[in-house]
């Protein structure tokens, strides 16, 4: 199941701020100051905090309601990535924690994470995205998949087998 960050994030964050009264444009100019000085004002990042709860909350609501195997493709994360020391860190942490066990949802995890580098560790912004194994949680997505990707194409159908229907 496909799941912006990002979007849940922002969603988060707006009903954050219209439960407590806070205009979205202060939200906006607050944030406009972190990117400009790189320090992350206190009550932004309570927000922050609070939002990236949630979307972790829905993300694995997502995947309850959709069945119990569900695994997530988790993509679009720079808003995780942004505020990874005011709760993007154990966002992500805490979807990778519940994709390894087979008794929680989701069921698995895939996280796109686009690289100038395939060898590179993989990094959102510069954050190191944690990997336990590197041989198990790591696929470098090259050539046919990744033009799809780069397309936008939802799907590619599989080819029958021969014999097949």
């Amino acid at each position: 199941m496909p799941v912006s960050l990002d979007d849940l994030f922002l969603t988060a964050l707006r009903e954050l701020a219209a439960e407590n009264g806070v205009e979205w444009q202060a939200l906006l100019r607050a944030d406009a100051a972190f990117a400009t000085s790189g320090t992350l004002g206190a009550g932004l990042a309570s927000y922050a905090r609070a939002a990236t709860e949630r979307v972790a909350e829905r993300a694995v609501a997502l995947a309850e309601q959709t069945g119990p195997r569900t695994v997530l493709f988790a993509h679009e994360a720079a808003l995780t990535a942004r505020y990874w020391a005011a709760g993007g860190r154990e966002l992500l942490v805490a979807l990778q924690g519940a994709a390894r066990r087979p008794a929680d949802a989701p069921h698995g995890l895939w996280l796109l994470v686009p690289m100038e580098d395939p060898e590179a560790s993989p990094a959102l912004d510069g954050r190191t995205v944690d990997i336990v194994d590197q041989v198990s949680e790591w696929v470098r997505v090259k050539g046919l998949f990744l033009k799809v990707l780069k397309t936008g194409a939802a799907s590619m159908e599989k080819p029958t087998p021969s014999g097949g229907r």
